[in-house]
């Protein structure tokens, strides 16, 4: 069995994470349900975190605002996962590092929980297309309060999840729209 799927279970309360990648920077933003508390965090520490609330809490849909599917065409090339993501692909500029940071935290946090925490629904969090800069903290509660409301979609057909341990595509949820089109 794979640790994550796409399955959204709407009665599990929900880990949401705006994730980032640094070596010295607390570039994570951490919450959950149950709590007004939002934390900014280290990579290292935000597995940690969210590895303690799912042992602590037990299950929970898991919203990482990071890249957790890839498309790539006919030919072999990268290119974007549906007109969602036009302009912010997922293959360059800040979605190479968030594809990267989501691959590394999925990998360790497998690691680091019993078998029994399986499987884990998991959600792609689209927070591009930001009018002004927000703190990663903001992004994680924003994640969390609008999870009802964010559009949804789901990759284009051929769109692979990122690791061998995620069941199937993830949806993702887009919580701003590009600018010029509302």
């Amino acid at each position: 069995m794979k640790r994550y799927t796409a399955q959204i279970d709407a009665t599990l309360p929900i880990i949401a994470i705006d994730i980032g990648y640094s070596a010295n920077n607390r570039s994570c933003g951490f919450t959950h349900t149950g709590t007004s508390d939002t934390h900014s965090l280290r990579f290292g520490d935000c597995i940690a975190a969210t590895r303690d609330c799912l042992t602590a809490q037990g299950p929970h849909l898991l919203i990482l605002e990071a890249v957790l599917s890839t498309y790539h065409r006919p030919d072999g090339n990268p290119d974007i996962r549906g007109d969602f993501e036009k302009g912010r692909g997922w293959y360059y500029g800040p979605g190479v590092s968030t594809f990267a940071a989501a691959l590394r935290f999925l990998q360790v946090l497998d690691r680091q929980l019993p078998q029994s925490f399986q499987p884990i629904p998991l959600v792609e969090g689209f927070l591009s297309y930001k009018q002004t800069r927000t703190q990663h903290c903001d992004d994680a509660q924003r994640l969390l309060d609008e999870f009802e409301t964010a559009e949804r979609f789901q990759a284009r057909m051929g769109s692979e999840p990122i690791s061998h341990q995620v069941a199937e595509t993830p949806h993702i949820l887009r919580y701003n729209e590009p600018i010029g089109r509302s």
